[in-house]
């Protein structure tokens, strides 16, 4: 068992794990906070326990502390908390993505006379996600919305006649069970 008052570095932390002991107000390498990260990521203690390779002593006579007991208390309120900056980081990684690759399909259309069929597709449906509408939503997004921060769903629901439609296809294959 490791000694709880020895603090491992940063990188014994899975990235889930260390992003969620932001919320926490211990040190990231603090085992406190670590078993709370845990906690936050879903784990329940007997998991968060093994993982830092703890035993339920450690857990008991932390539980003597009334700030302990109450941040634990808290989990799930900073399990919300954290989902909703996994989502928006998500997010915003992705939409970073698309925007490089939107920018990538424009650069190669105004250095080629003639695009791929599938860039010349793609750059069609890209311009009309830049429009003088979309550029409104954008600055809403990124100005946010005051103290209870970026809604996704509040912003769609606000914006639904501007909003580009999404949509999702699934390919499902069914195959005949052979008689047996």
């Amino acid at each position: 068992m490791p000694d709880p008052q020895v603090l491992l570095p940063n990188t014994d932390n899975p990235k889930e794990v260390s992003i969620a002991t932001t919320l926490i107000p211990w040190r990231k390498d603090d085992f406190r906070a670590r078993y709370m990260g845990y906690l936050a990521c879903g784990f329940n203690v007997e998991e968060a326990l093994y993982m830092l390779g703890l035993k339920v002593d450690w857990l008991e006579e932390q539980r003597q502390d009334e700030g302990f007991n109450t941040i634990e208390l808290s989990i799930p309120e900073i399990r919300k908390e954290l989902s909703k900056e996994y989502i928006e980081l998500d997010f915003f990684r992705n939409f970073r993505l698309v925007l490089e690759k939107d920018y990538r399909i424009l650069k190669k259309s105004i250095e080629e006379e003639i695009l791929p069929r599938q860039a010349h597709d793609y750059l069609l449906k890209l311009r009309s996600a830049y429009t003088p509408q979309q550029l409104q939503i954008l600055e809403q997004v990124m100005k946010g919305t005051g103290t209870e921060g970026w809604n996704f769903a509040k912003l769609v629901a606000e914006n639904q006649s501007k909003i580009i439609e999404f949509s999702r296809t699934d390919k499902v294959t069914v195959t005949e069970k052979p008689d047996g």
